[in-house]
């Protein structure tokens, strides 16, 4: 057992909590407070990023005890209310939020740029860039790049990115975005991989925060990793004499050897194939990873009104030589991830990890890998809310396996709060883990608003039974922050989830086009509960 002195912090909401008072104007649901770590890095630790190649790293030093004493922790929530923000503050918070506004305010291509929707080497028709679409030239009105190419292909949409033409530079939109936009440095810095190391000299190479409640104090340390862990957070009744190894560096069905225990990878439920390029924690999460991949992942789903909700997660490396269709998914996909953190950024104060100095709302979105296992965010996806192109609300989920996906950033634009666009995202989102046979969705949130969450959302407090299975897995968490849990499993969503899948293998309820659905259908016992309408 080691005590770790306990960090001084401006400590912390939830990122996927809401305001206390429910009739106030900060009382809407889509409205989401952000949270600070107030905290430079530490002298004696520093962090390296290189871009896939984990063999580069920065050592960092031993950590520091206290002298007994836990030193108390200062708690603020810090708001990006409404009417707080500056002049220059509401003017980037009204801005749309659209691939072409990305572009633009990067300065890769400017408003009024000229532009032909091109088909088989022929101009189809004209039109000007603007910063929520393209003024088509034959109806003169703003229309989205959809809407631009359904008019160009009398309502057939494939990939308008790769056909629409800027005529001042000679060069197709989809090239532009990512030779200009996504290989930029700034751009390929967030994709790093963050790699931390003790010094040489360092006496003490553990972390100092438990991997369960990411908090400090006494924390029992793993032998083999440098994980640490509160024994109560672990529910032992005493402290194990000798060497203790974290479920992380022991075979999680049985109990001993290791990740790669042979007895288990030769059963019937091996884990995953032991030459498989990706390591899974099991059958079920490679079932639902491989789901994902192949059906959710890149596909723009239509709703009603106007909105669509999509899956997307940055992928690194795409090829510039692959097919038209495999490029447009990962450009279109890895620009919306670029988009999706400027309005993370615009909802939530920095996150800033006290120990490392690591970004963890960016972290989270860039799905960045560390060799640190706390601060390893692989496995994240953004999903997005739009309407006409326009982003709305933005959360970030990572499945682990049937059991639980985790969820703990979710927010809407300040511009579109009251409006229940959190209830839609939401749901859509809940549906379709329902449809990968996810049981449960976890979230961490601010003591304060567990009420909420329970009363308008759902959730309840975690069952003892799921946080036994939970400690096994990395899960994103916040200091004083309580988890909470919405099971998945009832019949209605059941019968509903069934029903699409029969429907989606028989090819009927679905119009599907090439990174383009549209949902024939949208379950209503799927919603959450309704609030007020002034909420």
């Amino acid at each position: 057992m080691r005590k770790r002195k306990q960090k001084r912090i401006l400590e912390v909401s939830s990122c996927s909590s809401e305001s206390q008072d429910y009739d106030s104007r900060y009382s809407d649901p889509d409205y989401v407070a952000g949270t600070s770590y107030q905290r430079s890095s530490r002298k004696d630790f520093n962090i390296n990023t290189c871009i896939n190649n984990p063999n580069q790293a920065t050592e960092v030093g031993s950590s520091r005890r206290n002298n007994g004493v836990v030193a108390t922790r200062r708690r603020r929530i810090l708001r990006r209310r409404p009417g707080a923000s500056n002049k220059s503050n509401r003017g980037v918070f009204s801005k749309k939020r659209t691939i072409l506004s990305w572009m633009i305010d990067l300065g890769i291509i400017f408003e009024d740029m000229r532009v032909w929707y091109i088909r088989d080497k022929e101009k189809i028709i004209e039109g000007t860039i603007k910063r929520d679409g393209v003024r088509c030239n034959c109806c003169h009105k703003v229309i989205t790049v959809y809407g631009f190419e359904e008019h160009a292909n009398e309502g057939h949409v494939k990939e308008p990115y790769a056909h629409i033409y800027l005529v001042d530079w000679g060069c197709h939109l989809l090239g532009w975005i990512y030779y200009k936009g996504l290989l930029r440095p700034e751009e390929l810095a967030r994709c790093e991989f963050n790699l931390v190391e003790p010094r040489k000299d360092a006496s003490d190479l553990n972390d100092d925060a438990c991997m369960i409640c990411a908090d400090g104090g006494d924390l029992i340390c793993c032998e083999k990793c440098p994980s640490t862990f509160h024994p109560d957070c672990m529910g032992m009744k005493k402290i194990p004499q000798g060497e203790w190894l974290c479920p992380f560096c022991i075979c999680k069905f049985c109990g001993t050897g290791g990740p790669d225990h042979l007895d288990c990878i030769n059963s019937p439920r091996q884990p995953s194939s032991p030459d498989s390029p990706t390591k899974f924690c099991g059958k079920s999460c490679e079932e639902v990873f491989s789901e994902i991949q192949e059906k959710h992942l890149g596909v723009r789903k239509e709703l009603a009104d106007g909105y669509t909700w999509s899956l997307v997660q940055m992928k690194l490396d795409p090829d510039p030589h692959s097919n038209g269709e495999f490029l447009h998914e990962i450009t279109i996909g890895n620009s919306k991830v670029s988009v999706a953190c400027t309005v993370m950024e615009e909802i939530f104060m920095p996150v800033i990890d006290r120990y490392t100095g690591i970004n963890i709302t960016q972290s989270v979105i860039y799905n960045r890998e560390s060799n640190l296992r706390r601060v390893n965010f692989r496995g994240f996806y953004t999903a997005i809310l739009e309407r006409n192109d326009e982003f709305i609300s933005v959360a970030s989920i990572r499945v682990h396996g049937t059991k639980f996906a985790e969820m703990p950033f979710i927010g809407t634009r300040e511009r579109f709060r009251g409006r229940r666009m959190l209830q839609k995202l939401l749901a859509q989102i809940e549906s379709a883990l329902r449809m990968l046979n996810v049981e449960n969705l976890v979230i961490p949130s601010v003591p304060e608003l567990v009420p909420m969450w329970i009363n308008k959302y759902g959730f309840t407090h975690i069952e003892s039974n799921l946080m036994t299975e939970l400690i096994k897995y990395n899960t994103l968490m916040f200091p004083s922050a309580v988890r909470l849990h919405k099971s998945l499993v009832n019949h209605a969503a059941a019968s509903a989830a069934t029903k699409t899948d029969e429907a989606n293998k028989n090819g009927t309820g679905l119009v599907r086009g090439k990174g383009y659905e549209k949902l024939a259908f949208f379950d209503l016992n799927l919603e959450p509960p309704k609030e007020d309408d002034d909420a």
